[in-house]
C-alpha cells in the first residue's frame, strides 16, 4: 500500500520551498567564490534551515496523526482527552466530561484527542524524534546513521530561532552572526530526505500489516 498521496504532496511542497530558498541564495552573484559571505545574504540560508526543520516536524506530526489513534492503550494513556486538560497532560476525568462528545464514536474521540494534542508537540531533539518512533511503533535502527546530522540541524535551528544566530565572537574580522554555508544546508536537506524515505518505508510496511492482518 503506497503512502497516502496527500502526505507525499505535503512533504514535497514543503521541501520545494526549502530548496527554492537555497536557489535564491545561489542565484546571488556574491554567493559565488570562496570566503565568508555577508550576513544579510546568508539570512536566506537561515530561513531555509528554519523551514527545513518545520518540514521535518510536519512530516513527523502528520505520521502521528495517521497512526497514533490506532496505538496501544499504553501509548494513548499519555494523551489527554480532548477538552479536559489545560496543560497538555493526561488527567483523570468523571463520566460527565464525555457529554460534549455525545454522538461521536470512540474512534472519533480518540482521533480528535490525538490531533489536538499533536498541535502542541515539537520534535526539537534527537530524543524527541526517537520518542516519536517509539510511539508509532517504528524501528529505530535504520535511523541511527542520520541522528548526528539531525542533531546538528536541530541545534542550529534552535540557535537561529532563539538567539538570532548571533556569534559569540566579537571584535575586528568577526560578523554579528555565525557563518553558514550552502553545503551545510544542502547536507541537512539530504539528511531529512533520507529520513523521509525510511519513514515512508516503515509507514507502508505498517499499513500493509494492518490490512493483511486477519479480522
Amino acid at each position: 500500500m503506497p503512502w497516502n498521496v496527500d502526505l507525499l504532496i505535503r512533504y514535497s511542497e514543503n521541501l520545494n520551498r526549502v530548496n527554492n530558498l537555497v536557489r535564491v541564495y545561489e542565484s546571488h552573484p556574491d554567493s559565488k567564490g570562496k570566503g565568508r559571505k555577508d550576513v544579510q545574504m546568508t539570512d536566506v540560508l537561515r530561513a531555509s534551515v528554519v523551514l527545513l526543520h518545520s518540514t521535518f516536524e510536519d512530516m513527523c506530526r502528520t505520521i502521528e496523526r495517521e497512526l497514533l489513534p490506532f496505538a496501544s492503550e499504553e501509548a494513548l494513556n499519555e494523551i489527554p482527552l480532548l477538552g479536559i486538560s489545560k496543560h497538555g497532560r493526561p488527567e483523570k476525568f468523571l463520566l460527565g466530561k464525555l457529554v460534549s462528545h455525545r454522538g461521536k464514536t470512540v474512534d472519533e474521540v480518540i482521533a480528535r484527542s490525538v490531533g489536538a494534542h499533536l498541535d502542541f508537540v515539537s520534535y526539537n531533539s534527537v530524543d524527541d524524534f526517537c520518542a516519536f518512533l517509539t510511539r508509532v511503533g517504528f524501528c529505530k535502527g535504520p535511523f541511527e546513521p542520520f541522528l548526528p546530522q539531525l542533531a546538528s540541524l536541530m541545534k542550529r535551528r534552535h540557535h537561529i530561532v532563539h538567539q538570532a544566530d548571533r556569534s559569540e565572537k566579537r571584535g575586528p574580522g568577526h560578523q554579528q552572526a555565525k557563518s553558514l554555508s550552502r553545503d551545510a544546508v544542502r547536507g541537512w536537506v539530504s539528511c531529512v530526505h533520507k529520513v523521509h524515505g525510511e519513514l515512508n518505508q516503515q509507514y507502508c510496511s505498517k499499513r500493509r500489516g494492518a490490512v493483511d492482518k486477519p479480522p
